[in-house]
């Protein structure tokens, strides 16, 4: 029951929609029965406590022992819930939402609630951004629906094949080319090659009317953006892909404007890990933009610990200490709330650490507890070097101890539970050589280099 694809839904839903829920599993136009409504707010009260939702309770709250019964009774539940989160979605796209009316109202053949319901499409369509690929869709659907009504009242003269088309090929080559960056970033990502698959989009380009790649702003956006995932070697396409990304904001839908910007950004960070130092601005840029439009932030309009982060450690990366202490302090009530304490000083740990500020980076960290595992050894990686730093090997040692004993509960971490356990095992070798033991140390320096996985591999060999 625990890993039913109700429960499922049920634990997805906010508190806002969960009421919403309530309303629509109440209302007699999706359900005469109150057994659905029971059984949810049964489950939700479970989920809610924590607890596990048992069979004995079910057949309580649905008074029947019957299994096959209580299987028929949640598979209605799932059902419905999954007609509320497709109302969900459609409120969310009212264009789409006009354009099912229209279409409706025409295969009645009702011509007065056709010509209304032509206005609102049409009034709703011109509010959707210019640079958002839907409006070039929905255009198409709109009016090929209006040319058939047309047609079937005798009114259609002249088959509108260059307006149609025009629309079909603004939002079929846009799709295309963000599907062809999305490939581009993934092949990135694992290292898997798509140019074979998508060498053919460039041809495909120039192919089709009108130069669209280059003359519409939703079709634009997203070859800028092919440009720039194919040459991350040449900064200037990242500056026509920002340009064009700023002038275009407004007009796009959160979502699309979104992805795009994390597109840039991602990009950026596989830059700077590759050795690109320019890269840290251009990237701190689309942070900057993604801030100030609240793009970064999430629907409940909190900024997850994981972008506080990297944006905190792409100022560091400039040494920018009075911008990433004003980004830190500016931010913090952007937090989400149950956390705010733990990332604020989790953060501002790192910047004292940075500038060799130990003591208050230490006096912060001890404060810190993280569930996060890769958070947890973050904490205890600075811990370390910062022992290190100060000759405190009694601390060390211990640290060391508890952080191999650690790892060893933790297998979920993957290579980073190898990358970390090779960093306490060297340090601990490095910390007991003894200074005039060159020998050694290159025996141990040759260790290191040789061995894959090694966290903070730089930083071993600069303490040799």
């Amino acid at each position: 029951m625990e890993d039913s694809a109700l429960l499922e839904i049920i634990n997805s839903l906010s508190a806002v929609e969960v009421r919403a829920a309530r309303r629509w599993l109440q209302s007699p136009a999706f359900t005469l029965r109150a057994e659905p409504l029971a059984l949810f707010n049964h489950c939700w009260q479970c989920q809610n406590a924590g607890q596990p939702v048992v069979a004995s309770e079910l057949c309580k709250v649905l008074n029947t022992t019957d299994d096959k019964r209580i299987r028929r009774e949640m598979s209605e539940l799932l059902q419905h819930l999954r007609d509320f989160l497709a109302w969900q979605e459609m409120k969310k796209d009212p264009v789409r939402h006009e354009f099912y009316q229209l279409k409706a109202v025409s295969r009645r053949g009702l011509e007065k609630n056709f010509n209304l319901a032509l206005r609102e499409a049409e009034k709703t369509e011109a509010n959707v951004g210019e640079a958002a690929l839907s409006r070039h869709l929905i255009d198409f659907q709109i009016n090929l629906e209006k040319y058939h009504w047309d047609l079937s009242h005798r009114r259609a003269q002249v088959f509108p094949f260059e307006s149609l088309s025009a629309s079909l090929n603004n939002w079929y080559t846009g799709q295309l080319l963000q599907l062809t960056c999305m490939a581009q970033a993934q092949g990135t990502v694992h290292r898997t090659e798509h140019s074979e698959s998508i060498e053919w989009v460039s041809a495909l380009l120039p192919v089709i009317p009108g130069q669209l790649h280059l003359n519409t702003s939703a079709v634009a956006l997203y070859h800028l953006g092919y440009v720039m995932l194919a040459h991350p070697e040449m900064p200037e396409h990242v500056s026509n892909f920002r340009d064009m990304l700023e002038k275009n904001l407004e007009n796009l839908p959160t979502d699309d404007a979104r992805g795009l910007l994390m597109m840039a950004i991602n990009q950026g960070i596989r830059s700077i890990n590759a050795g690109d130092r320019d890269a840290i601005r251009r990237t701190l840029e689309f942070y900057q933009m993604g801030l100030e439009k609240r793009l970064l932030h999430d629907e409940s309009g909190n900024l997850s610990r994981y972008t506080y982060n990297n944006i905190l450690m792409t100022w560091l990366a400039l040494e920018s200490w009075d911008q990433a202490r004003n980004f830190l302090e500016k931010y913090r009530d952007d937090l989400a709330t149950g956390e705010r304490r733990n990332i604020y000083d989790y953060n501002l740990a790192i910047y004292h650490f940075r500038r060799g500020e130990f003591d208050q980076s230490l006096d912060l960290l001890r404060g810190v507890s993280f569930s996060d595992p890769m958070y947890n050894l973050e904490s205890r990686k600075m811990l370390l070097k910062i022992y290190f730093e100060q000759g405190a090997y009694d601390a060390l040692e211990s640290l060391l101890e508890n952080l191999l004993t650690w790892l060893r509960r933790h297998s979920e971490l993957g290579y980073h539970r190898e990358m970390y356990r090779n960093l306490a095992v060297f340090t601990g070798r490095l910390m007991r050589l003894a200074p005039s033991d060159k020998e050694g140390r290159n025996r141990l320096k040759k260790k290191i280099r040789e061995t894959p996985l090694v966290a903070e591999r730089t930083w071993l060999l600069g303490k040799m």
